[in-house]
């Protein structure tokens, strides 16, 4: 059965429907302050971009520990990102260029390539982005919106020579292997190596096998042939992480594992586990998570207008199978970058 509504009745469904439009009106305005509110919030929460050589190796997953504690501290967002492989500086160079665009407030920076990061860092300091190299300097000079945080490389090849040394005796080979042109960290690990070597043991001889590319196709080419040319080889010295793991494979390919002593420069899992095993004797460590710390407090700084050092350097930890369970080289190598957030 149909029933009729008095004009009483009509007027009281039109104010219901009336409040509930109101309400679902106040809702939404209420939803659009909220999520323009959270927008505010988002935008006024600093972001720094970290570009490291690559997120393939676990040496930058240390430098990322040390910048996201002191960003926690901070109150600052961490975008890290990086290429897959340390030679692709062209995808290093769109990382960084995507980060200026989206407007970032600070940009930490470890170079694939001295020469071909420099138009994208003068780009960031030209949009007034702070900007801190870490590791490896670039071939540019530090000034206004730009500093660096560098290990010591010269100090790396000191500690490897003075460590080699100790092994050698007169006639024996010392090879230096991924020197590049490109990379000044290597060639700085290099001379310092070949030049303190040299006066400490004047008659052993020294050998540098330059590579072209980061390849670990032409890494264990060049380690191949530096064994096989040399009966008298007792020392070698890796310069970077590929360089290692080509060493150690191409020393047991030709059996020369026992008589060829391997000492490292840079750190990673597999080359500790290496370490700890025996077949590595000395790790040459980059302390990326002091740099990555200090880099996030320099690049605060830098906002703040307050005074900070161009130039500010980080010794490399020396680790052998005696200390590499101590506290300082397990802070050094630790890479919970999670913990720190």
């Amino acid at each position: 059965m149909c029933r009729v509504l008095t004009g009483s009745a009509v007027k009281e469904v039109m104010r219901v429907k009336k409040r509930a439009g109101l309400g679902a009106v106040l809702l939404l305005i209420m939803g659009v302050i909220a999520v323009v509110s959270l927008w505010i919030r988002n935008r006024s929460v600093p972001e720094i971009a970290v570009v490291p050589e690559t997120t393939a190796q676990e040496i930058w997953e240390s430098e990322h520990a040390g910048v996201a504690q002191v960003a926690r501290q901070l109150g600052w967002k961490v975008y890290w990102n990086a290429p897959v492989r340390e030679d692709d500086f062209q995808r290093q160079i769109a990382i960084v260029d995507q980060s200026v665009a989206r407007g970032v407030d600070g940009l930490i920076l470890a170079p694939d390539h001295a020469i071909a990061l420099i138009s994208p860092v003068r780009n960031a300091v030209a949009h007034h982005i702070p900007t801190v190299i870490v590791a490896s300097p670039l071939e540019i000079a530090p000034g206004d919106g730009l500093r660096y945080v560098l290990n010591d490389e010269a100090a790396m090849g000191r500690m490897a020579a003075e460590r080699a040394a100790q092994l050698m005796k007169d006639g024996d080979t010392a090879v230096v292997l991924g020197s590049h042109p490109g990379l000044i960290a290597s060639v700085e690990r290099a001379d310092a190596f070949e030049n303190t070597l040299r006066k400490l043991r004047p008659r052993i001889q020294v050998e540098e096998r330059a590579i072209r590319s980061d390849s670990p196709a032409e890494a264990e080419e060049t380690a191949e042939s530096a064994i096989r040319s040399d009966a008298h080889l007792r020392i070698i010295l890796a310069l970077n992480i590929d360089q290692s793991r080509a060493a150690l494979a191409m020393m047991h390919a030709q059996g020369r594992q026992d008589k060829i002593v391997l000492i490292a420069c840079d750190q990673d899992l597999d080359l500790v586990y290496r370490l700890r095993a025996g077949e590595i004797d000395t790790i040459i460590a980059q302390d990326t998570r002091s740099m990555g710390a200090l880099a996030m407090h320099t690049i605060a700084a830098m906002r703040k207008g307050e005074p900070v050092e161009l130039v500010q350097i980080v010794q490399p930890i020396l680790i052998t199978r005696q200390n590499v369970d101590t506290e300082r080289v397990q802070v050094a190598l630790d890479m919970d970058w999670r913990a720190s957030e």
